[in-house]
């Protein structure tokens, strides 16, 4: 027969904490939506199911001057900056007058798929000293801020301790412990947009070098790199700009809705809507005179055939002006044969 096994403390009920913490992560609103009835529809105003009833509406647009608080937590993107409300709350009832809340203290961290970073809690309102201690029902707030850089899950692990006290009466302490709990918040980090590149070299530039000589020609080489845009995520983006950061000894000059025209006409930045694809496109030199990273240049050339052009970095903007970014890593040329 097998013995019995001895009971811990550990086994016991858990006496319920006095604090308690509520994660609210921070976004913008979106516009919400109405459907208005068809005008040629007499026994019912039109208006009976606008979201905002007025007498200048369209009934062939669905979105109302409204804004909607998101329903659910959301999703989010690579690129963009995570940002959530760490709310902390007495939890005592003012009956309970022998108990009082001292030394909150909140850390929290984020954990992501090759780090865990701590994080920075930043005061929602002016009023820090609630955080030593907290009357019955009083609560305050941080504020945190993470940028997503790499997809996958991510943990938000809060950790709360606080010294309970036991009071024999208005003021003297009887006892008091410090207590702690931790709490984890799971998300996964997913692309925004999806980058695809494709390098071509381009014939030669050729330019008089006067320390060969009358005749001397210095080559220099060329490529042109082009870009796959899809947007991956659930609602539309504005490009707002597309940027290669060139690898001395080469510069870079874009092709797209940002050159510089003769007529000084400006093109409105491109809008993609979910699975949409945008072509950018760049001319990459070598520029005549520059010695930084030649070296370096002829050595890749010679060894692999190939050589590092640069880093292509997007920056765009949600529907309602969050702004996202997005840095690709070093972008190489094909292997010449």
């Amino acid at each position: 027969m097998a013995r019995p096994r001895a009971h811990s403390a550990a086994d016991g009920p858990k006496e319920p904490h006095a604090v308690s913490l509520k994660v609210l992560r921070l976004s913008r609103p979106s516009l919400s939506y109405q459907y208005p009835l068809a005008v040629e529809d007499t026994r019912i105003s039109p208006k009976a199911s606008l979201a905002y009833p007025s007498n200048d509406f369209d009934s062939q647009f669905t979105l109302s001057p409204n804004v909607t608080l998101p329903p659910a937590f959301g999703s989010a993107y690579v690129g963009e900056t995570f940002a959530c409300s760490l709310c902390v709350n007495n939890e005592l009832s003012e009956t309970d007058s022998n108990k009082v809340v001292t030394s909150i203290r909140v850390l929290a961290e984020m954990q992501t798929p090759s780090q865990a970073v701590p994080l920075d809690l930043k005061p929602a309102d002016d009023d820090t000293r609630r955080e030593g201690g907290l009357a019955p029902g009083q609560s305050f707030q941080k504020i945190v801020q993470f940028d997503l850089k790499e997809e996958g899950n991510h943990i938000l692990a809060v950790n709360v301790s606080y010294t309970e006290t036991l009071m024999s009466d208005a003021t003297h302490a009887a006892g008091g412990r410090v207590r702690t709990f931790r709490k984890l918040y799971q998300f996964i980090a997913q692309p925004c947009l999806s980058v695809r590149t494709k390098s071509s070299e381009l014939p030669p530039l050729e330019i008089d070098n006067k320390t060969l000589g009358p005749y001397g020609k210095t080559r220099l080489i060329r490529f042109a790199l082009e870009a796959q845009l899809e947007n991956v995520g659930d609602g539309s983006v504005v490009v707002e700009q597309t940027t290669l950061n060139a690898k001395p000894p080469f510069k870079a000059k874009t092709l797209n809705w940002d050159l510089e025209r003769p007529d000084k006409v400006q093109i409105e930045r491109p809008t993609m809507n979910p699975r949409d694809i945008l072509q950018v496109a760049f001319l990459i030199e070598q520029e005549a005179g520059q010695s930084e990273g030649l070296e370096a240049l002829q050595k890749d050339l010679k060894r692999d055939g190939r050589t590092t052009l640069g880093q292509l970095s997007i920056e765009w903007r949600s529907a309602m002006g969050d702004r996202g970014f997005l840095t690709t890593g070093n972008l190489l040329t094909r292997k010449r044969q």
